[in-house]
């Protein structure tokens, strides 16, 4: 599937486009700003486009209705941590197809941009229940896990993380594992993005 992916955290989007890319699909641009989304569609003709909901203070509804508008074939997925009134308002308008969660797991989301290209539209929010069970804990995350979870916002694989803490590969994804668990994720990605909405690591790492 022709992908375009919008996100304002630029190692969120990188992440997701590797992991979408490794599933089979095309994704011909990606962006971080708001501005630059319509014109990426005109140039790149991709099938779905799947919107972060929130850019800094701003929010993709106005480029979701400009796309509705100007590229009436091409779908559209809101992806977003909650369930904001303006997303469900847009997705019942029809603007959007979907809304997913960015607590999902990656199979999740797969299954839903294959869905909404197929043509099987989603008027609804799906899975809201799973969004607020899905609540993390990272309070909970033991000072190893926090410093695992800092190594792999800067991009660092599993040898890396090893190399800097000193310890071995298998004791990197012990510290992996448990801390996809504390935040109730199933992947680096989903844990990345709860860790920076959560502010347990920053943008600028």
């Amino acid at each position: 599937m022709k992908l375009l992916v919008a996100d304002d955290l630029d190692m969120f989007l990188e992440m997701l486009s590797a992991a979408l890319r490794r599933r089979g699909h095309d994704v011909v641009a990606t962006t971080e700003t708001l501005d630059d989304i319509v014109d990426l569609v005109a140039t790149t003709g991709p099938e779905l486009c799947l919107l972060d909901l929130w850019f800094g203070q701003d929010t993709a509804l106005a480029a979701a209705r400009r796309l509705r508008e100007e590229h009436p074939g091409v779908r559209i997925v809101l992806l977003t941590g909650e369930q904001p009134d303006e997303a469900v308002g847009i997705l019942q308008e029809g603007v959007v197809d979907a809304v997913a969660g960015k607590l999902w797991t990656l199979d999740r989301i797969d299954q839903l941009l294959h869905s909404v290209r197929d043509g099987r539209q989603v008027r609804r929010v799906v899975g809201a229940e799973t969004m607020v069970e899905a609540t993390p804990r990272g309070d909970r995350l033991t000072e190893r896990e926090q410093e695992v979870l800092r190594l792999l916002a800067t991009g660092a694989c599993t040898a890396e993380i090893g190399d800097t803490l000193g310890v071995s590969t298998h004791t990197v994804r012990t510290h992996i594992r448990s801390l996809l668990s504390k935040l109730s994720v199933h992947s680096r990605v989903e844990a990345l993005r709860v860790a920076y909405d959560r502010g347990l690591v920053t943008a600028g790492r």
